[in-house]
């Protein structure tokens, strides 16, 4: 299983379009991308609570109502994941793009098994050099967006990133939305619990 993920971890990193081709030519099944989803949001919950018990944040106090809980922290990264699998596959296309629904599904999901590999990364720069830890987790975020381009990209059949972006913009204000009217409905204010 590792021999075949780590070709496709490091061309993500290498040649992101090439990786998203690699992606869409998996098909998968639904139920099994719906699954490994599940399975990386959960790690992910696991990865962020370590590593605030083991380095709390100065400012987790603001959070404490959201991110005390694993099952609330949970519950709302796999709701924006996916709004955003969502937003991403409607609002491709509603700007002309082919993308099926499993190869959206099946990029977001890879996305978030490389953003647990660089969460367990900046753990390690944590107890090593701290300082690295923070720029490795801003410089992931920020490559993170070149790759989703290119995988929105390969995903619709989009002639230009330029119309990835467009979708990105469109994505982030259906995500807000959608967060905004998730949230009110559990009882999260802008203050805080009710």
């Amino acid at each position: 299983m590792i021999d075949t993920l780590r070709p496709l971890f490091i061309e993500t990193i290498r040649a992101p379009a090439r990786a998203g081709a690699m992606l869409m030519e998996t098909n998968l099944p639904r139920a099994t991308l719906w699954s490994a989803l599940v399975l990386a949001c959960i790690l992910n919950t696991l990865i962020f609570f370590v590593s605030t018990a083991l380095f709390p944040a100065p400012s987790a106090g603001m959070l404490l109502p959201l991110s005390s809980s694993p099952v609330m922290v949970l519950t709302l990264l796999l709701a924006t994941t996916v709004l955003t699998i969502i937003m991403l596959f409607w609002g491709g296309r509603a700007l002309g793009g082919a993308a099926r629904f499993e190869d959206v599904l099946g990029m977001i999901t890879w996305l978030q098994f490389m953003r647990l590999a660089v969460q367990v990364a900046a753990l390690v720069f944590m107890f090593l050099l701290p300082g690295l830890a923070a720029l490795l987790v801003m410089g992931a975020g920020i490559y993170g967006i070149w790759i989703l381009l290119n995988f929105m990209n390969v995903a619709h059949g989009f002639d230009s990133l330029g119309r990835s972006a467009m979708l990105l913009v469109v994505a982030l204000i259906g995500i807000s939305i959608g967060l905004t009217l998730l949230l009110s409905l559990i009882g999260v204010t802008a203050m805080g619990m009710d």
